[in-house]
């Protein structure tokens, strides 16, 4: 009957380490703040360098609205090579063959235009919403 008890306690002590775990936020790639995206930032490459139709729709994007891309995300985890934010992917040709940076773009535009805040896309894009994006 103790071990019975001592079992029963254990796992009644052990529950709350093991859901808040299970809660844990998960990470999130890095972003600019808004006052970082307001300082010049390096320019993107430039859309008619491209001949794919939705790498330049992409690249289309970054270069229109930068600041707001700037303050986003990017789930393919490119800061593991030195990205800062969804912007350094347009700065180069990254965003040329990942379709991840490409859906964040297409989903930070349709939602700018909706008038959403850089916040707003933000969170959308933490919930993963760009993964829908078109």
């Amino acid at each position: 009957m103790k071990t019975l008890v001592l079992l029963v306690l254990a796992g009644v002590l052990a529950t709350p380490i093991f859901s808040d775990q299970r809660s844990a936020k998960a990470p999130v790639p890095p972003y600019l703040s808004e006052a970082e995206a307001k300082k010049p930032l390096p320019p993107t490459q430039s859309p008619s360098h491209f001949s794919d139709p939705q790498t330049v729709r992409a690249y289309k994007i970054a270069k229109a609205i930068p600041t707001v891309i700037a303050q986003q995300p990017c789930y393919c985890w490119c800061s593991r090579g030195g990205h800062h934010s969804l912007h350094d992917c347009y700065v180069g040709t990254h965003a040329e063959h990942c379709s991840i940076c490409q859906k964040e773009a297409f989903l930070a535009e349709k939602m700018h235009k909706q008038g959403k805040s850089a916040a707003e896309i933000r969170s959308a894009i933490e919930r993963g919403e760009w993964a829908n994006a078109e």
